[in-house]
Parts: C-alpha cells; structure tokens; sequence
C-alpha cells in the first residue's frame, strides 16, 4: 500500500490513534463503517470496554479554487458490560467529549474544530438483558481537501487505494487451484 490514503480514511486512522493512546487499557479501539447497532454487537466479539469510531456521512460541498471539503457527521460508539457497564461507559464518554476540544485536529490539516458535540446513551431492552451498555458520542468535523494526493499525474485514482491485491476471483468455469 502506498502513503497515500483518502483524507476521510486518514481522519478516521488519526482519531483511532488519537483515541487509543488517551485510554491505553480499552480493550479495543477501531474503525466502525457505519452506525453501530445491536447486531453488530450479536455478530461480532467486541471485547469490553471498546470504543468504535465511525464516519457516519459526509456532507460534500465545493470551494473556491476546486477544492471540495466535507462536513463529517462522526461518533464513536463506546461499548461497556459488566456490573459498572453504566458508570464505565459515561466515564469514557465524558474522556471522548474531552478530547473533542475546539483545537482538535488528530494530527491533521486542513480539518475544522469538532463542533456540535453531544452524547447520547443507546437504550434498548435487548442491550439491559444482554448486560451491555452502549453510549454514542457524536459531533461534526469540516474536513478540507478531498482528494489530495490521491489522484496521479494522469487524474487517474491511485490503484492501491483501491484495488486488492490479494483478491482472488476465480474465471468462470475455471478449477479452483
């Protein structure tokens, strides 16, 4: 894979990072493609505390001079069980709300200050019987740029941004070996 990475996946990488680094003992922190919900939390180990960030959309608008931004709507979805799921998961909402600062940019640039930043407990009868609690904290993101470095001389995409190269697809009526 090259160096080279769309802006939106760089920003969801960086607040992974930024995350993981302020609450070194969660036992997981990773990218969420999408909203979280109930099945994924039936379908998937999600070991506990864990908080996924995700990228719910992206608002695009053009600029001045060809440049095209987006208006992320992100959250990261904090996953908690146990006797003090409760207590655990607003802790670590309030730590996420923390690090939503007005100068947080992940090690980014070109990336406006979060803004409209709230938490929201999920609630579902499902979750209390499971002994889970599920908290979202949500907030929007201007991020400029799009597109940058991403494109080569020729303003074709760069293959390896998306294209894998270990995919295999067999011919049709082809062996399998």
């Amino acid at each position: 894979m090259s160096d080279a990475a769309a802006r939106i996946n760089a920003f969801r990488a960086a607040v992974v990072t930024t995350v993981k680094t302020a609450m070194p003992a969660l036992r997981q922190c990773e990218e969420q493609f999408g909203r979280f919900n109930l099945d994924d939390l039936e379908t998937n180990i999600i070991p506990s505390p864990a908080v996924r960030i995700a990228v719910l959309k992206a608002g695009i608008s053009d600029q001045a001079g060809g440049e095209v931004e987006a208006n992320l709507s992100c959250a990261a979805f904090i996953i908690t069980d146990g006797r003090e799921r409760d207590a655990q998961a607003w802790t670590i909402a309030e730590a996420l709300v923390v690090l939503l600062h007005s100068a947080q940019i992940w090690g980014l640039t070109k990336l406006g200050a979060p803004e409209k930043v709230e938490i929201q407990p999920l609630v579902t009868v499902k979750l209390k019987k499971r002994g889970a609690a599920i908290i979202a904290v949500e907030w929007t993101q201007r991020l400029r740029n799009l597109g940058d470095g991403i494109f080569d001389d020729e303003q074709h995409l760069l293959t390896e941004l998306y294209v894998n190269d270990e995919l295999w697809i067999p011919e049709a009526g082809g062996s399998n070996g």
